[in-house]
């Protein structure tokens, strides 16, 4: 069943005409039912940038905002990390809002520490681009991720 909504999901995420949006929508709405932390990697992996609606494809950063557990967290950075390339707007989208949050700052920092390296890598490279690009504004939660301050 989730894999028939996850499945769903993916195929209409250009969201190029209303059936795309109706179908998309629904199926969120029952993803959102029966959604755990386990699903956060899959779901980062449904963003396109190249989406015809993106209020509508906000719908799922809202869900992936439901759960604050480390692990939530943490499948978030994964999700991030393997997101990047397809989907690097939406991957700092999530990241901005993670960022603009203290309790987030703080689990994100501890996990941080215990990723493996590929992965702490990668991960930095995006906090890194996001730094780069408003450091004003991220410059500070990122430094306090990076040098787990």
């Amino acid at each position: 069943m989730k894999n028939e909504i996850i499945n769903a999901l993916k195929q209409n995420r250009l969201l190029r005409n209303q059936e795309e949006i109706c179908i998309f929508e629904n199926a969120l709405e029952r993803l959102a039912i029966d959604y755990s932390e386990d699903d956060i990697a899959e779901i980062c992996a449904i963003f396109d940038d190249d989406t015809n609606d993106t209020e509508v494809m906000f719908g799922m950063v809202h869900l992936l905002e439901t759960i604050s557990t480390k692990k939530a967290y943490l499948n978030t950075i994964y999700g991030i990390v393997s997101m990047y390339k397809k989907a690097p707007e939406w991957a700092k989208t999530i990241m901005y809002r993670c960022l603009n949050d203290d309790y987030s700052v703080e689990v994100i920092k501890q996990l941080y520490i215990d990723l493996p390296q590929n992965v702490k890598a990668s991960f930095t490279g995006v906090l890194e681009k996001i730094k780069n690009e408003d450091e004003d504004m991220f410059g500070n939660a990122i430094d306090r991720i990076i040098q787990n301050i």
